[in-house]
């Protein structure tokens, strides 16, 4: 694997995972008065795990095969400078 898909799946973890927690902790104090902080448990977790793993994965596979469409020739820059 090179750098670029390292990073780019390291990110994703990252962000996947807090972004999982933040979905989780909405589903979990929707009834409540209070806004409590949890974490999933035991197999809740594992899968959870699982799916952001994917998911990081396919987004850098993604990325690797869009870089390839568009060229290593030409640099990848953003829109606003």
């Amino acid at each position: 694997m090179n750098k670029k898909v390292l990073i780019i799946t390291g990110a994703g973890l990252l962000i996947g995972f807090a972004e999982a927690i933040i979905y989780y902790n909405l589903g979990k104090n929707e009834k409540n008065e209070e806004f409590k902080f949890q974490l999933p448990q035991g197999m809740e977790l594992l899968k959870t795990s699982g799916i952001i793993i994917a998911t990081s994965l396919a987004t850098a596979a993604l990325s690797n095969i869009i870089e390839s469409w568009v060229g290593k020739d030409q640099p990848l820059t953003p829109a606003i400078s």
